[in-house]
């Protein structure tokens, strides 16, 4: 009733206004007859037609005139709510349209594809190529932290969930598995990445120890032969300053394979950077960006209830069954 009569109220004006002239001859009607009866005169009596006739013709020409003015001031007030609505609207869409982008860049921060390009496939030539790789990626995840921290409704405490009856609502809970995830998501990244500039100096380290320990391989014979043919004629300060060479260039050697980093050492952290890869393009990615379409599409539709209702509404989160928005 009340939701028919907030709908309909200028109808019910109107009917209202119609019919009292009714009741009111009626009531008259009913005083002629208990005065006839009884002699006892509750109104005026002996009102005739013309008289009724002035009063319906003055009547009616108020009542018209009031319901000008109802009528003129429900349509101001609907355009008022319309506009305001509108703006409502309006400044709502342009925030939701820089936080879809900001998602979106959230999302695309998460490149492992990169990754793989810059870690499995390196070789002794791009390993320069490949620091520089890690480190914008290690920048543009950052970046996106920042501005998904600052410029989204998902991690300043739900602030936009204020005015919501349910707690929690899908929009909340949302929001909620949305900045959970990002986080869990980010952190492994960066651990990811963190192991991938390892695994670059390590692997830069091995191949630079493995071309010196060729390098002095190859000094090492040519020291050793030319000692060898020299031997007889050299002098022995000369021969020692050779020996001397040659047991520096050894002791170095011995050095760098002592500190020769496994193959497999390689291999297994090059494995374990595969696994965090693969689970967050396989698995962790595609979640979140399920979860970000279903956010974005549930302020797209509360952009819609503001500009019908001019107030969003909020969808109560049942747990252990479906929940749609």
């Amino acid at each position: 009733m009340k939701r028919f009569l907030k709908k309909y109220w200028i109808v019910c004006v109107a009917i209202f206004f119609i019919a009292v002239p009714f009741l009111l001859n009626f009531g008259l009607f009913v005083t002629d007859i208990i005065y006839e009866k009884y002699g006892v005169t509750l109104t005026a009596s002996g009102l005739q037609n013309q008289d009724w006739l002035d009063f319906w013709g003055t009547y009616l020409s108020v009542v018209i005139a009031f319901l000008g003015i109802c009528m003129a001031w429900k349509f101001a007030a609907d355009d008022r709510r319309k506009d305001k609505n509108e703006k409502l609207a309006q400044t709502y869409g342009e925030d939701l349209k820089e936080e879809e982008n900001i998602i979106i860049e959230v999302c695309q921060s998460f490149d492992t594809y990169i990754i793989y390009k810059a870690v499995i496939e390196l070789d002794n030539s791009q390993t320069k190529e490949g620091k520089r790789v890690l480190q914008n990626a290690r920048e543009k995840v950052l970046n996106a932290q920042v501005k998904f921290e600052l410029l989204t409704d998902i991690a300043d405490n739900f602030q936009k969930c204020v005015g919501c009856d349910f707690d929690p609502c899908y929009d909340k809970e949302n929001m909620i598995a949305i900045r959970d995830l990002y986080y869990e998501m980010e952190s492994l990244y960066l651990q990811m990445l963190k192991e991938s500039d390892l695994y670059v100096n390590n692997l830069e380290k091995q191949w630079i120890d493995k071309n010196r320990i060729h390098i002095n391989e190859d000094l090492l014979k040519q020291k050793i032969q030319y000692a060898q043919a020299c031997n007889g004629d050299a002098s022995t300060v000369g021969v020692k300053m050779w020996e001397n060479e040659i047991v520096q260039i050894e002791l170095e050697n011995d050095d760098l394979k002592k500190q020769w980093i496994k193959d497999e050492e390689i291999q297994k952290a090059l494995s374990s950077i595969v696994e965090k890869a693969n689970t967050i393009s396989q698995n962790m990615k595609p979640q979140m960006i399920h979860y970000c379409k279903s956010y974005i599409d549930c302020k797209k539709k509360h952009k819609k209830e503001l500009l019908q209702k001019g107030q969003m509404q909020y969808i109560k989160c049942i747990k252990g069954e479906d929940k749609q928005a």
